[in-house]
């Protein structure tokens, strides 16, 4: 079955700055793919390019094998959006909101009140229906917004940061209602700064930095492949000079990719290749903690735990924005 949305070689530069070079992936039907990418990293030049809002130097994309560039108005027809800046009429009432989008994607006039009643009661909206947008909780208006973008059934479903602003248990309903639609076969690219977010839903992560595909997987396969383990290891709040230097010669000893550095976690942290063991057939942690304190190192905290989507986000773009 071909893909709902394929995009090969995907270039877009503006002046000098190289804003997508060389991506290339695919989202099949019922399947999500999140969209993992520090800021500038290219991420709203591919969707704008996907939404036809913009166009590729060089490369293709195609949504549901229309070609986004020769065929923009069938591909168009293919796809919803939901962007992270909502684009609901607060004076409007729900009912009214909902066929006004009936209309934009020319749904027939006999269509349009079943598709918006069925939409309504889908996302759990109907009691509100008829009152102004503007008296919405930010989850209702975030369910209204997704309900317009699925009007026409598209086969892609795009969504830019679906759950910022809302509270824990408005996410945790948004994600139920995701994983509903992409089980009833919709294709979904979600892009997200949230790693809870991208885990819980991820099928594949796409990571993206400085314009570059830096890594297209599952987010189980991303963590494996940085690693078993990671070792972190941080100095106590009274270190002494020299002791910064002595970690760094004590992680030199350590096999495996070094990690960006966060203050707020560790000084140094390393991701360990599988099945390798310390000296002596050891534990990491405990030659760390044996051989830093034969060297009067007095260590804060040390910790080994598995690899987070987060640290393969981390160690992956950092690399590429180095």
């Amino acid at each position: 079955m071909p893909a709902v949305l394929n995009i090969e070689h995907a270039r877009k530069a503006y002046a000098e700055v190289q804003a997508l070079c060389d991506v290339s992936f695919d989202i099949e039907a019922s399947q999500i793919v999140t969209l993992l990418g520090p800021n500038g990293a290219g991420k709203s030049t591919l969707i704008r390019s996907i939404s036809t809002l913009d166009t590729l130097d060089n490369g293709t994309i195609e949504v549901n094998e229309y070609d986004v560039a020769k065929h923009p108005s069938q591909a168009r027809q293919q796809f919803g959006y939901a962007g992270q800046d909502s684009a609901l009429d607060k004076v409007l009432t729900g009912h009214e909101f909902l066929r006004f989008q009936a209309g934009l994607v020319h749904l027939k006039k006999s269509e349009i009140v079943p598709r918006v009643d069925e939409l309504l009661q889908r996302f759990n909206l109907t009691d509100a229906a008829h009152r102004a947008i503007e008296t919405y909780s930010g989850g209702m208006k975030r369910r209204l917004d997704l309900a317009a973008s699925l009007m026409h059934s598209p086969a892609l479903l795009i969504l830019d940061e679906p759950s910022s602003g809302l509270d824990y248990e408005s996410r945790r309903d948004l994600w139920k209602l995701l994983l509903e639609l992409k089980n009833e076969g919709a294709a979904i690219l979600l892009a997200t700064h949230d790693f809870e977010e991208a885990e819980v839903l991820s099928d594949k992560a796409v990571l993206i930095s400085n314009g570059q595909l830096c890594g297209f997987d599952s987010p189980l396969a991303l963590c494996n492949n940085l690693g078993e383990w990671i070792v972190s290891v941080s100095l106590s709040a009274h270190q002494q000079d020299g002791d910064r230097k002595k970690l760094s010669g004590l992680f030199a000893e350590v096999p495996g990719t070094l990690m960006p550095e966060n203050p707020q976690l560790a000084e140094y942290a390393k991701a360990l290749p599988h099945g390798v063991k310390a000296p002596g057939g050891g534990d990491w942690g405990d030659y760390l903690a044996q051989q830093a304190s034969a060297q009067g190192l007095q260590i804060h905290s040390l910790s080994i735990r598995r690899p987070s989507l987060a640290d393969a986000y981390l160690a992956a773009t950092c690399e590429v924005a180095q």
